[in-house]
């Protein structure tokens, strides 16, 4: 009987578990920002926030495959169009959350110099490859193809290419020094110690540059944290990190 009670309270105890987690699926870039918001709602919820990071497309094509994301925030508005498309994200749970920038770094000690008009030739910049996330899939790569078409260097640029999973493994490349130069958010640059900006892209060369926030399963709880991380807490802790925010 008493090993009965046991299984049954191990039984209570993960479905307590289970509903006091919420799991948030996230872009790539927003690791930093939301490993700390994650820790101040934990310590003030008593409740525990697991999250995954990846490239938008992944984690939008997870959701669709059955992923258990309570929470899904992209880096661009395609793949959160995907899901709703699809019938699993409702526009009614759905909310422009931040903006970022694109920019053009090179590792801390090079000094490779760019400049942001059609009439310039940024092969003759710098040596090896350029590193950015797949510009077929991945938000960074997109916004970036969109950059260097507008400004008429994509056919000049495409043969050194390295497209990532996502933005941090480009990042990374470029702090190893495995790139020379890589497109990224400026969210991202400022976050390495071993890498710089070189250029910002201008504006008008790309989309603008949005994150939105769906539910996918809109528990209370889930629904709670996705109002705090338009809170103003929140909101002073993305701008730390770099972010701009959206009304």
């Amino acid at each position: 009987m008493k090993k009965i009670l046991f299984s049954l309270s191990l039984l209570a105890m993960g479905h307590a578990y289970a509903e006091d987690t919420i799991t948030v699926y996230a872009a790539a870039s927003l690791t930093n920002v939301l490993a700390e918001l994650d820790q101040k709602y934990e310590k003030k919820n008593n409740i525990k926030i697991k999250t995954s990071y990846a490239g938008s497309s992944t984690l939008a094509k997870q959701i669709e495959a059955g992923a258990p994301a309570n929470l899904f925030i992209s880096a661009d508005e395609q793949w959160m169009n995907y899901l709703q498309d699809k019938k699993l994200i409702n526009p009614k749970n759905r909310k422009n959350l931040l903006g970022n920038r694109l920019v053009l770094i090179s590792p801390k000690n090079q000094n490779i110099p760019f400049k942001m008009t059609p009439s310039f030739d940024p092969t003759t910049a710098f040596k090896g490859k350029l590193c950015t996330g797949d510009t077929k899939s991945v938000p960074v790569g997109k916004y970036a193809k969109q950059a260097l078409t507008s400004l008429q260097w994509w056919e000049k640029i495409q043969p050194r290419l390295v497209q990532a999973e996502d933005v941090r493994v480009a990042l990374n490349f470029v702090a190893r020094g495995e790139c020379n130069v890589g497109i990224v958010y400026l969210t991202d640059a400022a976050i390495s110690p071993d890498v710089k900006v070189i250029a910002e892209f201008p504006l008008n060369t790309h989309t603008p540059i949005v994150y939105p926030m769906g539910m996918v399963k809109p528990t209370p709880e889930t629904v709670k944290f996705y109002q705090y991380l338009q809170s103003n807490e929140a909101k002073t802790i993305f701008k730390k990190y770099g972010f701009s925010v959206l009304n």
